[in-house]
């Protein structure tokens, strides 16, 4: 049984309809690793390490041909140098290869699981010739245990070509089931600790009347192999967004797609380096794997900030504060306001320029310039410290930067959460030693004149007292109780008041008596 039938959905005429985009430029290379037998269906195992599909003689005796003579598929893993090239080339492991086909694997996030296309056999005997999709267990000496038959696997169609999320939560696979757009459609389906979701089709956009072949998921990028009309020849390579915003998959170009069937196309979008399988002219064999460096950015290559805002002194998140995004021309693309975490979120595109500001009432803004890099998916992490103003002008007067006091209902006790504040107030008397400030309490116009007098008074006493207890200096703060005697709005005895309105009157402030 030869790779043809083994891929199954490949042949026919190929090509896509132009697009508008137009993908990266691409240098390609023919691996010295490459046999004179077919090699291809690349994945990456780990950092440094390749594994393969590959029908080459490696001294084993017997190992088995199909009924036309020829040698079927095996697992191989090879290193990965430099350069790119594959270097000590050894099957993966004597209990993974069947006596029949192996190929197209996919690896979970910690590689002790893996998905692969096998021939439809039971009890070591082929049933058919439709494939399926089985998983593994890994263990700590290499050998696949716990082999398992995926619960969509049908024998009346093939599934296969497996390629797994990066968080291993979604398995893309290819199968010609009924119900489909054409020969062969790629489809996906949630996997949930060795549990799956529903099958779902990804449409019409991806999915042609033609063939669709080795899906690869880098982020929101699906790459896929198509025979449909309009590309170069055989099956092309293709790119489109997961969530198809883009009406036309592009087709990667030359020399990425040949005349030949250009397929398995990964990437390791950290180096932009990665590898794709051909049957072109001038390989080596039936079918090699070559190695490719993307050189310019993709048109479709996005990537995330997420960010917060935090005061530069006490480290705590900003809430209500203001992110806002520029592009490199100064344009303002969003703007957001923080939310008790400071956080904050924009999408962006790869190889960009933009600059973020910070800024909130009280607070000097702040900026950072960020210039994206090429890997799509990136997550640009943007922590933004902002500096708050030691002084403002407030009804005419100059006063610290401080929020308002907070006591205890119709108490002078100091609530906990205004001690970080008075500990502001102590931090700028130490910057500047011969500031003189005046603590003012003041109430709203509701209840008595002496009661509201004498209250505003007690609570101008115990907060002089806690910040001299915290180290203020006794010579340079005074304290007064104002009552409702300096209103800041009309909300006089008997006037009816918003709570907001009385909430204005209700204040407390460190006037600057000398700098």
């Amino acid at each position: 049984m030869n790779k043809r039938i083994l891929l199954l959905f490949f042949f026919f005429i190929s090509g896509i309809v132009s697009a508008q985009l137009t993908a990266a430029s691409y240098s390609v290379k023919n691996l010295d690793a490459n046999s004179k037998n077919y090699d291809f269906g690349t994945t990456f195992y780990g950092k440094d390490k390749i594994v393969f599909s590959s029908s080459r003689q490696t001294g084993v005796s017997n190992k088995k041909r199909d009924s036309q003579g020829r040698f079927f598929l095996d697992l191989y893993i090879g290193d990965v140098d430099q350069k790119g090239e594959i270097n000590k080339v050894r099957r993966f492991s004597k209990s993974v290869n069947s006596k029949y086909n192996d190929a197209m694997v996919a690896f979970s996030p910690d590689l002790r699981d893996v998905y692969f296309t096998s021939n439809n056999y039971l009890h070591g005997e082929l049933k058919s010739d439709n494939l399926k999709i089985f998983k593994a267990t890994i263990g700590s000496n290499g050998n696949w245990t716990n082999i398992v038959t995926l619960p969509f696997n049908n024998d009346d169609y093939s599934t296969g070509q497996p390629s797994l999320s990066k968080d291993g939560k979604k398995l893309y696979f290819v199968s010609d089931m009924p119900g489909g757009y054409g020969g062969t459609d790629v489809y996906v389906v949630p996997v949930n600790n060795g549990h799956y979701g529903a099958i779902k089709n990804l449409g019409s956009t991806i999915n042609s009347k033609y063939k669709e072949y080795t899906p690869y998921v880098d982020g929101n990028v699906l790459y896929f192999s198509s025979d449909r009309p309009g590309g170069m020849g055989g099956l092309d390579i293709y790119m489109t967004k997961l969530d198809e915003s883009i009406l036309e998959p592009i087709n990667l170009g030359k020399p990425m797609n040949s005349r030949g069937d250009d397929i398995s196309f990964i990437i390791d979008n950290e180096k932009q380096k990665g590898y794709f399988s051909s049957n072109r002219r001038g390989g080596k064999g039936d079918d090699d794997i070559y190695s490719f460096i993307q050189e310019t950015i993709n048109p479709i290559c996005d990537q995330t900030i997420e960010g917060v805002l935090k005061d530069k002194i006490t480290g705590f998140p900003l809430i209500n504060a203001f992110a806002t995004l520029y592009n490199s021309k100064g344009v303002k693309i969003r703007r957001l306001e923080t939310l008790a975490d400071g956080k904050f979120f924009f999408n962006l595109k790869c190889g960009e320029t933009y600059k973020i500001t910070g800024d909130k009432i009280g607070y000097f803004e702040n900026e950072n310039i960020l210039i994206t890099n090429k890997i799509n998916g990136f997550e640009n992490i943007v922590v933004l410290g902002l500096d708050e103003k030691e002084f403002i002008t407030k009804n005419g007067k100059e006063i610290l930067n401080i929020k308002s006091i907070l006591f205890e209902l119709n108490e002078a006790n100091i609530k906990d959460d205004s001690k970080e504040n008075l500990a502001k107030v102590v931090r700028l008397m130490n910057k500047f030693p011969n500031m003189v400030i005046e603590f003012g309490a003041h109430t709203d116009a509701r209840g008595g004149d002496g009661y509201n007098l004498r209250l505003s008074q007690r609570r101008a006493v115990e907060t002089i007292n806690y910040l001299i207890s915290i180290g203020a200096d006794t010579k340079r703060i005074l304290g007064k109780g104002f009552g409702e005697t300096q209103l800041v709005n009309k909300c006089s005895n008997g006037v009816d008041c918003t709570e907001i309105e009385h909430q204005q009157n209700r204040r407390t402030e460190f006037a600057v008596i000398k700098k």
